[in-house]
């Protein structure tokens, strides 16, 4: 894991070709990276200026909290998915190097793909409510493109932790049916029962029972680490969104 001024570098684990793409987030430090279909915002584009990406080049998604995935080789398919599903998108998966796909979160996990077989790579959104579009993205890897799970690479970066992330009863025991009793946690804190989700277990439970065998996790928490951005801290009025972003090292 790699930090330059106002973005970090993730490596994607074990022995990856060169062909491997950069896993890169933007830090809170960058600017608020929110998206806009009609128009890049100053701060998104003085990012892409600065890691030498062509604005044209980049895949953007307003995210709907689903556990949906678009599969497209040009910037054209993603328009025509987008048209087709108005429940939209919360990933993008490709083959094709020219292509930059990014997702934005700002405590919700961004979640990384390379599959060193194919070429094939691609970013999610993952937050309580799209726990789970891990599965549709390999799932879809795998009948698509021919990939393998073993072949798969993962890198679940930072998000809000376990240690942050309070819910109520009903939405623990929701989060917890479907991802097992250590995606949840319960504490007793001044007198009361507090409970809270955790998203990384839940997750490398789920690339387990995929089948993947290689992938790595970022130790922060969004909340309690200054440098990122978070919904919960910074309070719905002052938060700002951090881009998450494949960046393939041969586009030509």
């Amino acid at each position: 894991m790699g930090i330059d001024r106002d973005f970090i570098e993730f490596a994607f684990p074990g022995s990856v070709p060169p062909s491997a793409p950069r896993a890169l987030l933007s830090l809170k430090a960058a600017g608020d990276m929110k998206y806009a279909p009609l128009g890049e915002s100053a701060a998104r584009l003085s990012f892409f200026r600065r890691l030498g990406i062509e604005p044209e080049r980049v895949l953007g998604i307003r995210l709907k909290h689903s556990r949906n995935v678009a599969f497209i080789e040009t910037k054209e398919d993603l328009q025509v998915l987008l048209g087709a599903r108005p429940e939209g998108f919360d990933g993008i998966v490709t083959m094709n190097p020219l292509l930059v796909p990014s997702i934005t979160v700002a405590d919700c996990m961004p979640i990384y793909l390379f599959c060193e077989k194919t070429g094939a790579f691609g970013v999610l959104h993952s937050g309580w409510r799209g726990t789970g579009i891990l599965r549709t993205a390999v799932q879809g890897m795998v009948e698509r493109y021919g990939c393998r799970p073993s072949d798969i690479s993962v890198i679940f970066g930072p998000a809000i932790g376990a240690c942050c992330y309070a819910v109520d009863q009903n939405r623990a025991a929701l989060f917890g049916r479907e991802f097992g009793l250590s995606s949840v946690r319960e504490e007793k804190r001044g007198g009361e029962v507090r409970y809270y989700i955790d998203l990384l277990a839940a997750n490398i439970g789920l690339a387990q029972a995929l089948g993947i065998t290689r992938y790595a996790a970022v130790q922060a928490c969004t909340y309690c680490d200054g440098r990122f951005a978070s919904f919960r801290r910074d309070g719905p009025q002052h938060f700002t969104r951090m881009l998450a972003l494949l960046l393939s090292p041969f586009p030509y």
